[in-house]
């Protein structure tokens, strides 16, 4: 078995910047228990498999971590179109995506993938603030005083605000207490992030940790963002609408932009997501011995 695979680097239109993602083609016949393998082999926060369609959709993704699949994911749904676009030699167009929590609308515009991702749910996070100060390592006065939620876009991630930027670079996140504190709470990791204001652009800087998952800190959270921009929008900016850019990857030296814009809409809450993308690998993916019992 012989698959056409890329790598490409989303929310960045740079190589070697953003969150890389293996693409892998025509999967329709690899088994789940071999995704999952092929995932732990790449060892990137997620790798995603392209597959026909089910229904009215352009193509179905199944998106894998090293450790799980997951039902959405962010950079991934962007790899995904930025892979079947250029496959096709699309410049702009919109295009739906099939995955595990439906159809996702996706819009290219001049290089720039938008995603809509699903109406936000929002939870209180039983846990105090002193213990997440704890598990960063950071003094409590290093948080912000605002409400931690747990937020999902197609993904709950536990969303904590932070001071500023010094306080995100100086933590020293506790792998095992997050891992343990997110199973608890039904999270798939946290995301902590620091508001540099309306004036500022970049707005927001944040990292996401989900060591469960099998990713100690995934470079640029397309699924985080969202979360953070629901919180924004709720939280911080009631506005019938509004939009801002944010920084990601910075303290790993994989520095991507993410644009993060909110709706109110009749039926609810509107949180798009959006980002550059760029093909860095171009392969072939060889099962040609694999032990499929193993």
């Amino acid at each position: 078995m012989k698959k056409r695979m890329l790598q490409i680097d989303v929310f960045s239109d740079a190589p070697l910047l953003g969150n890389p993602a293996a693409v892998i083609f025509d999967a329709d016949d690899i088994p789940t228990a071999i995704m999952q393998r092929i995932a732990r082999e790449m060892n990137l926060s997620e790798t995603v498999f392209l597959l026909s369609p089910t229904g009215e959709a352009d193509y179905r993704a199944r998106i894998f971590t090293p450790a799980n699949e997951l039902p959405f994911a962010g950079h991934p749904t962007i790899a995904a179109a930025h892979a079947w676009c250029q496959d096709r030699d699309i410049q702009s167009r919109t295009l739906t995506q099939e995955c595990g929590i439906g159809l996702v609308p996706i819009r290219i515009d001049s290089g720039l993938y938008t995603m809509t991702q699903p109406t936000p749910q929002f939870r209180e996070a039983a846990v105090s603030k002193a213990d997440l100060a704890s598990m960063l390592a950071l003094p409590h006065e290093a948080l912000a005083v605002s409400p931690h939620q747990i937020v999902s876009t197609g993904v709950p991630w536990l969303l904590l605000e932070l001071r500023d930027t010094a306080a995100l670079g100086a933590l020293r996140p506790d792998f095992g207490k997050i891992d343990s504190l997110c199973n608890m709470l039904g999270a798939a990791g946290l995301t902590v992030f620091a508001d540099k204001g309306h004036v500022s652009s970049p707005r927001l800087r944040l990292r996401t940790f989900a060591p469960g998952e099998g990713v100690a800190e995934d470079p640029v959270c397309g699924s985080g963002n969202g979360a953070v921009a629901a919180w924004i929008a709720t939280q911080r900016d009631a506005t019938v609408a509004g939009s801002y850019l944010a920084e990601q990857g910075v303290e790993m030296g994989r520095r991507g932009l993410v644009h993060a814009a909110w709706e109110t809409r009749q039926d609810g809450l509107e949180i798009t997501v959006g980002g550059m993308a760029c093909i860095v690998l171009r392969g072939e993916l060889d099962l040609g011995n694999l032990n499929t019992t193993v």
